[in-house]
């Protein structure tokens, strides 16, 4: 399995002033499965907070901020902190789980990003698309791997390429893997 950085994933390049920082982008949930994608943006140059229950090495350029999504108060907190100490909030990149259904709006409200990268579970493809309070957010779904008979999650790289992807050529709604057929959703 290649790094994220090693599998010829070729981002658009937008030229940029030399003083110019790239902005700041603000992951919750980016310990596990995007970590490696959270170095790939520090490489480029952003500003990269995670917000997560538990901060290990994050690697060089990634700030983690101990936060539980679960408890809005110490959300307030570490978003806070977080811009604090990286300033405003460009890009919010979030994968929070179903069982907390008002912390991606509340998130949205606080860290006030121009974008929202918004990481959704296969089990939401069925969910009807983004509605008003979700206005201006980028759906990102999780599918799997099929290959002939069998399938397969996806693995963390293969997820890191296709928010990598979703970040660098922004639209409403991107799949990572596939969705169909529904009954070869692997169990």
């Amino acid at each position: 399995l290649l790094p994220i950085w090693q599998t010829g994933y070729s981002a658009p390049v937008t030229p940029m002033d030399s003083a110019m920082t790239p902005p700041h982008v603000m992951v919750i949930g980016g310990t596990g499965m995007l970590a490696g994608l959270c170095q790939v943006l520090a490489d480029r140059g952003h500003p990269v907070s995670v917000l997560a229950r538990q901060t290990r090495e994050l690697g060089s350029g990634v700030r983690g901020f101990t936060c539980d999504y679960t408890r809005p108060g110490v959300l307030d907190v570490a978003i806070g902190q977080a811009i604090e100490t990286l300033g405003p909030v460009r890009t919010l990149i979030s994968w929070i789980h179903s069982t907390v259904p008002e912390a991606p709006a509340h998130a949205q409200r606080l860290a006030n990003p121009d974008r929202h990268l918004r990481i959704l579970g296969s089990a939401s493809a069925k969910q009807p698309a983004p509605g008003l309070a979700e206005a201006g957010w980028e759906r990102i779904t999780l599918g799997w791997v099929r290959t002939g008979s069998t399938s397969r999650w996806l693995t963390h790289a293969e997820i890191c390429l296709g928010v990598l992807e979703a970040f660098d050529r922004p639209q409403p709604a991107t799949v990572v893997g596939t969705l169909e057929p529904g009954a070869h959703r692997p169990r």
